[in-house]
């Protein structure tokens, strides 16, 4: 379960996308490492041990992606089933950061790989001017494109069918409710981050911040683990992150100009990450 989005920022003409990651089993992140891509493209994968790939990650043309389980509606057994993940997925994840340039680039070969990969899935790509919102189950693809303001989503399809309903998965509906108020508030910086902080229904897994509580019986105990922001503005990438941990107790560490002069910070609270994250 994970709660995604970006936000576009008019006054640094750029574009800030996020992730919160949330495992049902306790899970080690592993700090990002810069690799090379396809050409001159460099990329910052997001990993975490026992995962063929990223959950997250950005490029210096500052294409990112951030992704989500998609819950489905099973009537037989009124429970929500999450996708099957294999090495296919995470490959196509890589190529997204590791081959494109742009996020239509990425968004279009996305939508090629969907129409073999029959397992369901929920795709936001971005890039400092645009971004895709991709669903898929079965051979169904769509995509949406957005040029402005703020989009979320979290583990139920916003627009194919098939996908879990409220009853048997409140978690889902709920904190997409509380991103879209926080980011409607504030379409800004500060919009993402306190999305990602957000515990309005407590420490529980009905909150976008999660910790490792009791879970009511129609739902699986997952918390929150690791969160990632990117920003970009077509020409310069900073990142912000926390892993290991939740956003409220775990300082960030930020990279400014993350595949340029790449200054890392560590232990800094979310008040200067916001302050930080969108500056060039």
């Amino acid at each position: 379960m994970c709660t995604i989005g970006n936000v576009f920022i008019p006054e640094s003409n750029g574009l800030i996308s996020f992730k919160q990651c949330d495992l049902e089993k306790k899970t080690e992140f592993i700090e990002p490492i810069i690799e090379q891509g396809l050409g001159d493209i460099k990329y910052l994968p997001f990993k975490r041990v026992g995962s063929n790939g990223p959950w997250a990650g950005v490029n210096n043309y500052g294409v990112s992606f951030v992704a989500a389980d998609a819950y489905l509606e099973v009537t037989d057994k009124h429970i929500a089933v999450l996708k099957g993940v294999d090495q296919d997925i995470f490959a196509a994840y890589t190529k997204i950061i590791s081959d494109c340039k742009t996020a239509q680039e990425a968004a279009v070969y996305m939508s090629k790989f969907y129409k073999s990969f029959k397992s369901p899935d929920i795709l936001l790509i971005n890039d400092a001017t645009s971004s895709y919102f991709i669903e898929t189950n079965e051979d169904v693809v769509e995509c949406i494109e957005r040029t402005d303001l703020f989009f979320a989503s979290t583990n139920h399809f916003r627009m194919l069918y098939g996908g879990v309903l409220y009853p048997m998965n409140h978690s889902s509906y709920l904190r997409l409710v509380r991103a879209e108020a926080a980011l409607e508030k504030n379409t800004n910086a500060q919009g993402p981050f306190n999305v990602l902080k957000d515990q309005y229904f407590g420490e529980t897994v009905f909150s976008i911040c999660r910790v490792n509580s009791e879970t009511p019986p129609q739902e699986s105990p997952y918390y929150t683990q690791a969160t990632a922001l990117f920003f970009t503005d077509g020409h310069t990438v900073n990142c912000a992150y926390q892993l290991n941990g939740n956003p409220r107790t775990n300082p960030y560490t930020l990279i400014t100009d993350v595949f340029g002069t790449h200054t890392v910070s560590k232990n800094i609270s979310i008040r200067e990450s916001k302050e930080l994250l969108t500056k060039v």
